[in-house]
């Protein structure tokens, strides 16, 4: 009875041992997807703060040109 008690002690730990090392990667490569994800969100919200950086930059331009060409000739 001991001597089978052995064999199946060891396959157990063993097959804990390699159950714990697959969840582990499986973590690890779950984490990674989500820095992937975050950094798409990140790169999107950029370009779309830089889109809207340059359009009110323009805007401000042309109104600032309009104000000083009023200005100039004192027509405001």
């Amino acid at each position: 009875m001991f001597t089978m008690k052995k064999p199946l002690l060891l396959l157990f730990f063993l097959g804990t041992i390699s159950l714990s090392l697959c969840e582990e990667e499986r973590n690890a490569d779950e984490d990674d997807g989500e820095k992937e994800v975050k950094r798409g969100i990140f790169a999107l919200i950029k370009t779309a703060a830089k889109f809207v950086g340059k359009n009110l930059l323009k805007q401000a331009g042309k109104a600032g040109l309009e104000h000083l060409a009023c200005k100039a000739n004192n027509q405001c």
